[in-house]
């Protein structure tokens, strides 16, 4: 069925999608949304918005599995540098596990790709996924690494398998203590503030701790 829209119609879809450029283009860029995703949930059409990521000079991503890694290899690199100025003994990224979440995949579904490993002050680590699928196989490849992944576990789960899931190694780490579980992952003091800062008012977002 064609949704047909008429011309303010298109004129105030295009502008939301300027006026949110920001979240555009991290959805496409980090997020791995599609261009068809991005044009369904704006209501823009698909050429209009091929032109408009290459006003803002956004790199194209290659399609398929390629472009899925490409993503992964993105938020990576991202997640690394990140995490190098929040931990420690930021060494530990040398180690660190690139999750291939690609078989179970769920569109737009901002899953950290990189878990890292326990050691020196840090005794405990989780990343969160969007759902039981996507659990099963980072349990599946953590497990393949017990030195540096021990005591894989899913957090308790919750009523739906399609609910976001926890998967743990290391030590257990209290729920609502924020500094506490930032000592955990091995931050150092003023990681530990950031992270604090960052979670304390609201409930952790999926990702990387």
């Amino acid at each position: 069925m064609t949704n047909h829209r008429t011309k303010r119609e298109v004129s105030a879809n295009r502008a939301a999608v300027i006026a949110q450029k920001a979240a555009v283009v991290r959805r496409y860029t980090y997020e791995g949304a599609s261009m068809a995703a991005l044009c369904r949930d704006y209501g823009v059409g698909i050429g209009w918005l091929r032109r408009q990521l290459d006003a803002w000079d956004v790199p194209r991503r290659p399609r398929g599995r390629t472009a899925y890694a490409a993503v992964q290899e993105t938020s990576a690199v991202t997640e690394r540098a990140a995490l190098a100025q929040r931990l420690a003994e930021p060494g530990l990224l040398e180690q660190s596990l690139v999750l291939d979440l690609s078989s179970a995949r769920v569109s737009g579904a901002g899953v950290s790709p990189l878990a890292v490993p326990v050691g020196g002050v840090r005794v405990a680590g989780e990343v969160t996924v969007g759902n039981w699928g996507e659990a099963l196989i980072v349990i599946l490849q953590l497990e393949a690494h017990p030195e540096r992944y021990p005591k894989v576990r899913q957090r308790k789960p919750l009523s739906s398998p399609w609910e976001p899931r926890t998967v743990c190694w290391g030590a257990p780490t209290p729920l609502d203590d924020w500094p506490t579980r930032g000592r955990m992952f091995g931050y150092h003091e003023a990681g530990i503030n950031e992270y604090t800062a960052a979670h304390a008012q609201s409930p952790a977002t999926l990702g990387q701790r």
